[in-house]
């Protein structure tokens, strides 16, 4: 698909998608209960529907319900009875290794191109130290993976921080039902650390304990919890919504609703780091405003916010100064090389954008022109490249823009509400 975006003026209100990340581990918890979870405000997305075909194929029954999704679960996972496919969802790939080793048989998971080049060894590592038997098809820690369950035996696991948060997330799902105690300690500093707090918490809504040290260092688990059915709302998502308080920030005005500024959510950061640019942004009566501001350069840390950083760099070029986005390696393991494909679509279109091999600089402002763009089939870059567009001088055209329905599937019409000159050709 092509869309065809021009110079644009927003204005208007939208109420973000629900979280994606929460959505997943909800999903993953309500199948992990005895007992019918109510889930209200789920994300329906690529990603999410993935995870949830994942749930029915390990023994849950879903029923669809206004609002929501109501998950049924027995306590004790079963074996798929065909290959599960995760599509492009890496998170749904990843937690549900760790979850098939507690299914009687054997599993075998896979996904598309795209994830089928994203790393999972570490996570196999780690698995084969809880005395799991798994491997990668291809020997190369890549999916397809196969995994024999028959229940995870815990004990003590070194895991690196700095890969995936992902991988972690997993073990902390899965190894509450472990035969004994797991500590898990990390070998190199956790990166992303608010999608670990995000899945503990989720966790403790279903009942599940796990202690950690201050600096995330160690993690214990004690064997044999339960998950208690639970109903669940999931919260409005401020990844999804970065984008929308961009195209405001460079091109007009914008009201964001149901967004909890409280929210463990990392990427509520966008918020301070906009006001750090010099962007104009106002928290009150449970709104979110922003309007076009004169931006400046700043210092970015991306640690724990990587799913910003195509937005942010679009931001970058119409700051003044030069902007160093840094910490930022593992985003080459992504959907696509976003460091690369990010820099190479902004540099069609004028900006002065140099790549590192962990960090971007980026001097501005810089006029933005029209150009022929591609996703990479990369949701990120996509709706990034389409707040580049609303921006720059004549016309930009982005390939591949169906990518998006990974994440936010309304992006295009929401952004069309509020002003965005978009049009299919």
């Amino acid at each position: 698909m092509i869309i065809q975006v021009r110079k644009s003026e927003i204005e208007g209100g939208i109420r973000p998608p629900s979280s994606k990340s929460y959505t997943h581990r909800a999903m993953i918890c309500a199948m992990m209960a005895d007992g019918r979870s109510m889930l209200k405000d789920v994300l329906y997305s690529d990603d999410t529907n993935a995870t949830l075909r994942a749930c029915e194929m390990f023994g849950a029954k879903v029923s669809l319900k206004k609002g929501g999704v109501a998950i049924e679960g027995t306590g004790i996972l079963e074996t798929p009875d065909n290959v599960v496919d995760c599509h492009g969802s890496a998170t749904t790939l990843r937690v549900f290794t760790a979850l098939s080793v507690l299914a009687p048989g054997t599993s075998v998971l896979t996904g598309d191109d795209s994830l089928r080049s994203r790393p999972a060894g570490e996570l196999l590592r780690a698995l084969e130290q809880l005395g799991a038997i798994c491997r990668s098809s291809r020997g190369n820690g890549m999916p397809p993976l196969i995994i024999n369950g028959g229940g995870i035996e815990g004990g003590d696991v070194s895991l690196r921080g700095d890969v995936s948060s992902q991988y972690l997330s997993s073990l902390l799902l899965a190894c509450p039902k472990a035969r004994k105690e797991t500590i898990i300690t990390l070998a190199t500093p956790l990166q992303s650390k608010p999608y670990i707090d995000m899945t503990m918490d989720v966790e403790r809504r279903f009942g599940i304990s796990i202690t950690y040290e201050k600096n995330y260092g160690k993690f214990t688990i004690l064997p044999g919890q339960s998950y208690k059915r639970c109903n669940y709302e999931v919260e409005r998502d401020f990844s999804s919504a970065a984008p929308l308080l961009a195209a405001g920030i460079l091109s007009g005005s914008i009201k964001l609703t149901g967004l909890m500024p409280k929210s463990k959510q990392g990427d509520k950061e966008i918020l301070n780091i906009l006001k750090r640019m010099g962007g104009s942004v106002l928290s009150r009566n449970g709104g979110v405003y922003a309007q076009r501001s004169q931006l400046s350069a700043c210092d970015i840390d991306a640690s724990d916010v990587p799913d910003l950083v195509p937005i942010l760099a679009v931001l970058a070029t119409q700051a003044k100064g030069e902007t160093r986005i840094y910490n930022a390696s593992r985003l080459r393991i992504k959907e696509s090389d976003r460091l690369h494909t990010i820099t190479a679509e902004l540099k069609k279109m004028g900006a002065k954008i140099d790549e590192n091999k962990d960090s971007l600089l980026i001097k501005g402002p810089t006029p933005l022109n029209g150009a022929l763009l591609s996703s990479h089939n990369d949701h990120r870059i996509a709706m990034s490249c389409i707040v580049a567009g609303i921006v720059a001088d004549g016309v930009t055209r982005i390939s591949g823009v169906e990518c998006i329905k990974k994440s936010y599937p309304a992006f295009i019409e929401d952004m069309k509400i509020i002003g965005a000159d978009i049009i299919d050709v």
